[in-house]
């Protein structure tokens, strides 16, 4: 994994760092929110024969939040799922820097395509004032899972987009060393392994 911040301005580093932190605080201070509330639900349902209050509206609420927060961090770290197998297959520089361009260039590009689109929704939304779509029960604007999609998605194009200039900016061959730095190989055998 080549960190971002390693590869970029100070004053730009400062400013990245401190929003990956920011997201990860939201990220983890809301997590345990879903297995509490499913805990809650099962409880109240069929112990105590109550009924939780439309919690599927708040939760559909934060879930939106997380998960695009979420998918932004993923970005950052660059930690989305692939089956790209080429590095295992070549140890090309040029070729293996090639295709990292190229892999995140095509990210870039759809993320901001959906941005846009994204953007257009909440001006939408705006639009419609004051006779916004709104959760049944809770009366939630649907404006506020909204602006949790815009914002994911805008953190993940400015991640895709930082990840562009720095490989731009070390090169093949650079890119190459700092990958190969990642990749831990063990030469150690396993627990329960003959030696």
């Amino acid at each position: 994994m080549i960190e971002i911040k390693d590869h970029v301005p100070d004053g730009l580093a400062r400013l990245v760092d401190l929003m990956v932190r920011i997201k990860t605080i939201l990220v983890v201070a809301a997590l345990p929110i879903l297995p509490i509330t499913f805990f809650l639900v099962v409880f109240l349902r069929y112990i105590l024969e109550k009924d939780l209050f439309a919690y599927e509206e708040w939760l559909l609420m934060i879930c939106c939040w997380m998960y695009f927060l979420g998918s932004a961090l993923g970005t950052y770290y660059d930690t989305q799922i692939n089956a790209d197998l080429m590095a295992s297959i070549t140890k090309n520089p040029n070729f293996l820097w090639i295709r990292k361009v190229a892999i995140t260039l095509v990210e870039l590009i759809i993320t901001v395509i959906v941005l846009y689109w994204g953007i257009l929704m909440i001006g939408d939304e705006i639009g419609m004032y004051p006779r916004w779509k709104m959760t049944i029960a809770l009366k939630i604007p649907f404006i506020v899972p909204r602006i949790g999609i815009v914002v994911g998605l805008f953190f993940m194009a400015l991640y895709s987009a930082l990840h562009l200039f720095v490989l731009f900016r070390i090169g093949a061959k650079k890119y190459c060393e700092l990958l190969d730095k990642t990749v831990v190989i063990s030469t150690e055998p396993e627990v329960g392994e003959q030696q």
